[in-house]
Formats: C-alpha cells, sequence, structure tokens
C-alpha cells in the first residue's frame, strides 16, 4: 500500500512542481546608462538594454546619435552585434 501510494504521489508532485517552476522564471532586461551628445544641448543621458556594448558591427544610437558609455567624446562608444 505504502508503495503504489508513492509510486503515484512522486510523479505528480514532480509535474507540480515542473510547472510551478516554469512561471517562477522571469526574464529580466538589464539596462543601462549610455550618453550622447546634443549641439547646443550638452552632453545627455539615456537608458537602454544590454545588447549595447564596447564590442560589436553596428553602432548603437539614440536618435541618431552615437552613444558612448561615459559623457565624453574620448570613452568608448557603444556597438551591438
Amino acid at each position: 500500500m505504502k508503495g503504489k501510494f508513492f509510486k503515484l504521489l512522486l510523479p505528480a508532485f514532480a509535474i507540480l512542481m515542473a510547472v510551478g517552476l516554469a512561471f517562477a522564471n522571469e526574464n529580466e532586461r538589464v539596462t543601462q546608462e549610455a550618453h550622447y551628445f546634443l549641439p547646443g544641448q550638452g552632453w545627455q543621458t539615456v537608458m537602454i538594454e544590454d545588447d549595447c556594448g564596447p564590442t560589436g558591427q553596428l553602432p548603437c544610437e539614440f536618435n541618431g546619435n552615437q552613444l558612448y558609455s561615459e559623457p565624453d567624446f574620448a570613452s568608448i562608444p557603444l556597438r551591438k552585434p
């Protein structure tokens, strides 16, 4: 009797745990600060998602302006894969 109970309960419990934990996993987006220069207004800061970094093929832009890691032209221009 005890063996049948555990043979039935254990798989049911495993399925419930799998379904419950599937909803516990959230895909959080990481944001970072980036900076761009507007003539007449100076350096502006904007929050961007984590796909921009120091390496990559395409430049990261905001409204057509190149994004930088720091508010300085000598800083690293941000790029995305």
